[in-house]
């Protein structure tokens, strides 16, 4: 199998010639706006719920384990919820809100495979954890991806890390769809292909899902051409199931 797969990334690697990528990474490269955070939203609310020890990696320092962490519980009205787990370092609450509505603009399945989301104090950028389905933020990065409107495109990518690399990133369709398309996206993707190609390419694939025309009629048509394969993949990926929330008449808090 690895003898395959990695004969496959080589047929990917050669064939990128095919098509330049549009652009350096998905998120912050560019001034498209992905999501909006006045789009259709499923959050309803979001309140803390628990207070105790929990495992709070942290690219900066290698002590897993935390007490004192304040547990938030964003509810959705599809009937889906997410933990997100605030570091003790973290005195106020304010990022909170923020990312719940964000996760409130993913797909229900995604949104339903995630398992958490750790928020630490400081400036680095996330990243995310394929096995454990959750991934880590930063309150400064935060603040600054508000800033540029990147938010709601940062936790869509660090979701699809986390809720669907096991077992996209790395099966068979995928990796033939990347053979045949021969070309990438992003520069980012290209340089990392088994690690973030999927995740690069399916912010675009949503918006074009989700907004048709939002990306802009040449940018659509430039990503039609240079990877088709991948977005009709990612396509069926998003129609297999009613993946976008059906809002409930009641709210699900208080």
């Amino acid at each position: 199998m690895r003898l395959k797969l990695c004969a496959l990334a080589l047929v990917t690697w050669a064939s990128t010639a095919a098509g330049a990528p549009l652009f350096p990474n998905s998120v912050v490269s560019n001034d498209l706006d992905f999501i909006r955070p006045g789009d259709p939203s499923a959050f309803a609310c979001v309140s803390q719920t628990d207070l105790g020890r929990r495992e709070m990696p942290d690219k900066r320092v290698d002590t897993l384990f935390s007490n004192d962490v304040r547990v938030f519980t964003a509810q959705f009205r599809d009937g889906t919820a997410v933990e997100l787990w605030l570091h003790p370092d973290l005195r106020g609450a304010d990022v909170v809100e923020p990312v719940a509505q964000a996760l409130g603009h993913l797909p229900t399945l995604m949104r339903r495979q995630l398992s958490h989301v750790v928020i630490h104090a400081g400036n680095e950028t996330a990243f995310a954890e394929d096995e454990g389905r959750f991934f880590v933020l930063y309150d400064g990065n935060i603040a600054d991806r508000i800033s540029t409107r990147d938010l709601q495109e940062t936790v869509f990518h660090e979701s699809v890390h986390a809720a669907w690399d096991v077992p996209h990133a790395s099966a068979r369709a995928w990796r033939r769809a990347q053979a045949e398309d021969g070309a990438f996206v992003t520069a980012y993707a290209a340089r990392l292909p088994l690690r973030e190609d999927l995740a690069e390419t399916a912010l675009f694939a949503w918006a074009m899902h989700r907004t048709p025309g939002r990306l802009g009629r040449d940018i659509e048509a430039k990503l039609r051409a240079l990877v088709p394969q991948r977005l009709a993949y990612l396509e069926a990926l998003f129609t297999s199931q009613p993946l976008f929330f059906r809002v409930r008449d009641e709210m699900p808090c208080p």
